[in-house]
């Protein structure tokens, strides 16, 4: 458990994997970007210090992960594994929507097995370098499916704002290192589907905590209920709580200065999940 910082239970790497699983618009066209959601080409280095060793995709399900590899310090190899989408271009939406609403379906899980991403985790763990799984959204669905199915190959698994699993998954799960980060306000994972997740440490992440400005963006989420008759005037205001919303489920929050993580337990994470359709 070399990874873990001891004094506050964090993986020591998730302010650079946050970076590698969510998308980053603001760099969306620099080839150095070093977000999943933008394709990247053999052999290109990302964030300074990570090589893009193997590419994995299926067309069919919309599957797409890299495999990155150090190349100076300890950092194990890592699959980053893609969510919801791809921004760059905007596509797959249609492929990967039956697996983010319905929690049950392994049918990315299956094409990581078939597109090489499975075999690729097994030959790193039999050189010794067993290999970190990671992604945000559905990209930390997948992930924890690979960690629930093979637990004894993985190092780590690390999921941000993920849509969940079976419960049946959940349950049954034996992977070990396992971390899952929420923004804090979090709705979109949960809104998705129905689903679970399998134990682990769990975090809620902010960059102020529950500030005035975060409760001015509460007040206009929940002003802007979806459920409520169609009305004209209510359009801009939903549309801008969508924003709000949009942009917290992908904001970049352990790279920034003195965020703050709280720990906390499955029964807060249950309350947390409930709290969040409300």
């Amino acid at each position: 458990m070399d990874f873990v910082d001891r004094p506050t239970g964090r993986h020591l790497l998730d302010s650079i994997y946050e970076k590698f699983a969510k998308p980053q618009l603001h760099d969306t066209f620099k080839p150095s970007n070093p977000s999943i959601y933008v394709r990247h080409e053999l052999g290109q280095v990302v964030d300074g210090n990570y090589i893009i060793e193997k590419v994995f995709e299926d067309s069919g399900t919309g599957f797409y992960a890299e495999s990155r590899l150090p190349l100076s310090g300890k950092n194990p190899p890592v699959l980053v594994i893609r969510g919801y989408g791809s921004w760059y271009p905007f596509d797959r939406v249609l492929e990967d929507t039956p697996d983010v609403f319905m929690a049950k379906l392994e049918r990315q899980l299956k094409a990581a097995e078939t597109a090489g991403a499975v075999d690729w985790i097994k030959q790193q763990f039999h050189s010794g370098n067993p290999p970190d799984v990671i992604g945000e959204s559905l990209g930390g669905k997948v992930a924890q499916q690979i960690a629930a199915k093979y637990p004894n190959y993985l190092r780590s698994t690390v999921s941000f704002n993920s849509v969940g699993v079976s419960e049946k998954l959940a349950q049954t799960s034996t992977a070990n290192n396992v971390f899952h980060y929420f923004t804090l306000g979090e709705r979109y994972a949960f809104w998705a589907n129905e689903g679970d997740y399998i134990p682990g440490t769990i975090f809620v992440i902010s960059q102020k905590g529950e500030n005035c400005c975060y409760k001015l963006e509460e007040a206009i989420v929940r002003t802007a209920h979806f459920e409520r008759k169609f009305r004209k005037k209510r359009v801009l205001m939903v549309i801008f709580a969508q924003w709000l919303l949009l942009n917290r489920h992908n904001a970049i929050v352990l790279n920034k200065k003195k965020p703050i993580v709280v720990q906390i337990d499955r029964a807060q994470l249950q309350t947390f999940r409930k709290s969040r359709f409300v």
